[in-house]
């Protein structure tokens, strides 16, 4: 296990407006083989996990039945997504365009994922998702 500075940016493009957000944390990094595992918690309350395989991903964020969300992104298919807030679930298809990760000169890990988020056949919005692992 590693400790690591988590550098996350996300940018959602919905119809013609686009919004970016950034935040930064402490977090765990644990490499065994080909799989990757990620741990923080975001703005120091909201927990977050990522399993990075190549290409092939999936967040969970959140640690209650009643609030959370996991995400699952595979190159090139749809997959399953859930979002439960207050206990309403909001059941979603991921389509994935892109997944990079990769060393950065400077030593730390960068992954990439660029999506487009579906509810049945309604574009939620396409989203690019950095993390940085210092």
């Amino acid at each position: 296990m590693t400790r690591v500075k988590i550098d996350f940016t996300s940018k959602i493009v919905q119809e013609k407006e686009s919004e970016t957000f950034h935040k930064t944390g402490q977090g765990e990094l644990i490499e065994n083989g080909d799989v990757t595992r990620v741990s923080y918690l975001e703005d120091d309350k909201v927990p977050v996990k990522l399993l990075i395989k190549e290409n092939d991903v999936i967040i969970k964020r959140g640690n209650t039945n009643d609030d959370y969300s996991q995400l699952h992104f595979t190159v090139g298919q749809k997959k399953d997504c859930r979002y439960v807030a207050s206990g309403y679930q909001m059941d979603l298809k991921s389509s994935t365009k892109l997944i990079k990760f990769f060393p950065k000169i400077d030593g730390s890990k960068q992954l990439q994922i660029e999506y487009d988020l579906f509810s049945g056949l309604y574009l939620v919005g396409s989203y690019t998702v950095t993390l940085i692992f210092t």
